[in-house]
């Protein structure tokens, strides 16, 4: 399969909040991000945080660590829903462990592939992913 530039930049033009507690992960998602052409928010670590961010800068996607240290992300989970916002659990826990009411929410098992990010971004956009 040969990608043009629009397959290969999925997120271009599009703001994704990154919302992970683990420097080295959060680091490795926002650079796949910005190659897949999509500007960062973020990243941010705390639940209170990430509201925050998601309140002063709605983004067009989100890609959320199920835990954050002692809290989870559903809140933010919840305020996208809210809002029609796309997002995707990216967590190295099995999906049964997502709290039942984002069972339809899709989800990516870490380590994550640039190629997996970038396919699941461009069905999530395109509607396709909830």
């Amino acid at each position: 399969m040969s990608w043009d530039t629009e397959d290969a930049t999925p997120l271009a033009g599009r703001k994704v909040l990154v919302v992970e507690d683990q420097y080295l992960i959060a680091d490795d998602l926002c650079r796949m991000v910005e190659q897949l052409g999509g500007q960062v928010l973020g990243p941010t670590s705390r639940l209170s945080s990430a509201l925050a961010a998601l309140e002063a800068e709605p983004p067009d996607l989100a890609l959320l660590d199920v835990n954050l240290g002692e809290e989870t992300v559903y809140p933010v989970a919840a305020a996208l829903q809210a809002a029609g916002i796309p997002f995707l659990f990216t967590t190295g826990y099995d999906a049964a462990v997502i709290d039942t009411r984002f069972a339809a929410a899709p989800h990516l098992a870490k380590p994550i592939g640039q190629g997996l990010l970038g396919e699941a971004a461009r069905r999530l956009l395109n509607g396709r992913g909830h």
